[in-house]
């Protein structure tokens, strides 16, 4: 996360697959997505999603929650 691009680390139960689709759909700039390990209570991934661009991380928080709640248990 250090390389200067906007990023987030953060917890889902989305497959990577999916979030990847997502990314690809939702993002005109660059991205990547890293594994960063899994959640001490085993309920999900923990992820660093790094952006292209600040437009592409503001577009990614608004529409990440609807996609979360489709994989929520």
């Amino acid at each position: 996360m250090s390389d200067g691009r906007p990023a987030l680390r953060f917890k889902t139960p989305v497959p990577l697959n999916v979030l990847e689709d997502f990314l690809e759909r939702n993002c005109a700039s660059g991205w990547n997505v890293k594994l960063d390990g899994i959640s001490e209570d085993l309920g999900g991934k923990v992820v660093v999603v790094s952006f292209g661009s600040q437009a592409d991380l503001a577009k990614f928080k608004a529409g990440y929650p609807a996609l979360k709640k489709q994989h929520s248990r």
